[in-house]
């Protein structure tokens, strides 16, 4: 019987699904892609399962493994081991259901405690039967639950290409009270090193707290405190955040002055709240990610010395922190780091479905392990469903082939202007790499400022390039030890001095780039269209920011790339193989 692998993430900021056929990814998407809601999460992720399913040629019936995680679900999906508390939540629920109200959704990390206290596993306090039955899965569909810190790690492992590699993951927190772990991967292995427990001392929940405290909204603005920091000086806040997180003196752990099993999280907030009083932004920012990044690369240090492992990958939500992956690269002992392109929760979905593939199939990680080719994982839209939206929303539109395309959008972004890149496959992960692309010159100083006017986004926040990857090296620093990663947006460089002043729209205001590598034989299209523009401006990079308005999704379907358009968030679109110019700055011939 073929294998259906399918996973699924669902905390309370993600929900995401993937899935895997006989042992090769097919399709992962968030459920914030198709329902339109930013940072969707707390539930079940039904549009994405079905989503991913459609894509693999399947339906629910056909899946045969399933690989979850401590998530949210409906409290009927779960018994408790403590038989007084089940009977409570038993009574509960029919009162609920006699009122004709909706199942509750919990979090099962309480569910979880009560399981181990009672000496049972999460899996043993899993209603499967109920879950397939109610959810249209067959019901011989095996189940298998995998720890959070495991998934990221096995994640990162697996794809980062080394046949041996240190892992080390961190977030703001994961089962229990788990928010940083440090692993040996080898031949599909983890060997566990070190982990931290959360009780005042999680890397994500600081930084979060800081992102809160500054008037963002933690586990979605992170990215602006990192954009941020670059204004400011850490060295006024530095000593009293180091209170709030720095490595532990053993080396391999992080720790706080708030590590206590009682209100440790809720303290450490209140201390932070206190010290940035009368403090500018600009430098709470930047003592955050200073001590973010002194923390960090201490435990990667560490264990790099103690290990002889000089191949580091990153995974789980501060990984997304891409000048901390900068730090970590430039370290002289690390010889290459790799960095998974979903690296918060949302990338978990595949990491369980993955485990779910090596549950049935034993030897799967050590026989499969290889480097993520790309990140096009989502769905994509045939010419005829583009050309049937096109005609409703009555825009004028022309069709190419791919050379007149490529052409026409070369010339268009020369001259100054916009144009919002749809093609294939929706990329997974939050950044956008080439098929759900806004792209402009990147010779244009003043693009920040009119740009993200245009798109409702926060003024401080820089650009990103898109380069050719055979002309990397030329324009940044470091390439070497992260050009994996880097073909992933998912790592900063420095510019080197002579590119500053010709690419200033995508040089942020310390020096550096977060540079996507285009490679010909991973994304020929956009390659073809950066190689045009080259030949045209003598640059081999364009300016690509993700093709969404903000606090919305990156968009999906093409209905939501048109409406762009009509919103005058861009001024051309190029969507499969038609051309469409705003008709608000239509050129004239």
């Amino acid at each position: 019987m073929p294998s259906l692998a399918l996973g699924f993430s669902n905390t309370g900021h993600d929900a995401t699904a993937a899935v895997f056929a006989d042992g090769r990814l097919v399709a992962a998407i968030a459920e914030e892609r198709l329902a339109r809601i930013k940072c969707l999460g707390g539930m079940i992720p039904q549009r994405a399962i079905d989503e991913v399913l459609h894509m693999a040629g399947a339906t629910r019936r056909d899946v045969t493994e399933i690989g979850m995680m401590c998530g949210y679900f409906p409290e009927n999906y779960l018994r408790h081991p403590s038989g007084v508390l089940e009977a409570k939540r038993a009574m509960r629920r029919l009162g609920r259901k006699l009122r004709g109200k909706a199942e509750d959704i919990i979090w099962t990390g309480e569910v979880m405690r009560e399981a181990l206290a009672h000496g049972m596993s999460y899996a043993q306090c899993f209603r499967s039967e109920v879950f397939l039955e109610q959810e249209g899965f067959a019901p011989e569909t095996r189940i298998s639950f995998h720890p959070h810190h495991a998934v990221h790690a096995v994640l990162g492992g697996f794809y980062s290409g080394f046949g041996e590699c240190l892992v080390i993951t961190a977030d703001g927190h994961g089962d229990l009270d788990e928010v940083h772990s440090t692993s040996v991967y080898r031949n599909g292995i983890l060997e566990p090193l070190s982990v931290t427990d959360g009780k005042g001392r999680s890397p994500g929940l600081f930084y979060q707290t800081i992102t809160e405290l500054l008037g963002f909204r933690p586990v979605r603005h992170e990215g602006k405190v990192l954009g941020l920091a670059a204004f400011g000086d850490p060295a006024p806040l530095l000593e009293s955040f180091r209170k709030a997180l720095r490595v532990a003196p053993c080396g391999t752990r992080f720790d706080s002055d708030f590590a206590h099993p009682q209100s440790a999280d809720q303290d450490r907030r209140a201390y932070l709240a206190g010290v940035i009083q009368g403090h500018s932004r600009e430098n709470i920012a930047a003592a955050a990610q200073q001590a973010l990044e002194d923390a960090f690369v201490a435990i990667v240090k560490r264990q790099v010395a103690d290990t002889g492992i000089g191949r580091v990958a990153l995974n789980g939500g501060v990984a997304a922190n891409v000048k901390l992956n900068q730090r970590v690269a430039a370290l002289p002992e690390v010889e290459r780091i790799f960095v998974f392109p979903g690296m918060s929760d949302t990338g978990n979905a595949v990491g369980a479905a993955l485990l779910a593939t090596e549950a049935v199939t034993p030897g799967f990680l050590a026989r499969e392990q290889h480097a993520l080719a790309d990140a096009y994982l989502g769905p994509e839209f045939g010419d005829a469903e583009i050309e049937q939206e096109l005609r409703s929303s009555q825009l004028q539109f022309t069709k190419l082939d791919d050379a007149a395309l490529v052409e026409r959008a070369a010339q268009a972004i020369h001259e100054g202007l916009v144009v919002g890149w749809f093609q294939g496959r929706m990329e997974f992960g939050p950044r956008a790499l080439g098929n759900r692309s806004m792209v402009g010159r990147p010779t244009d100083a003043d693009i920040n400022r009119s740009l993200n006017e245009r798109l409702e986004r926060t003024e401080f926040m820089p650009f990103a390039p898109s380069v050719l990857a055979e002309c990397a090296e030329d324009i940044f620093i470091g390439v070497d030890k992260a050009a994996h990663p880097a073909e992933f947006m998912t790592v900063t460089f420095d510019v080197r001095e002579e590119w500053k002043p010709r690419i200033p729209a995508v040089v942020h205001v310390d020096g550096t780039a977060r540079p996507q590598l285009v490679r010909a034989d991973r994304n020929p299209l956009y390659h073809a269209l950066i190689q045009r523009y080259h030949k045209l401006s003598g640059i081999p990079l364009v300016l690509n920011t993700s093709f969404n308005v903000h606090e919305e999704p990156i968009v999906c379907a093409p209905a939501e790339g048109i409406r762009a358009l009509r919103e005058d968030r861009i001024d051309a679109l190029a969507i499969g193989p038609y051309w469409v110019e705003n008709p608000l700055r239509q050129r004239t011939a």
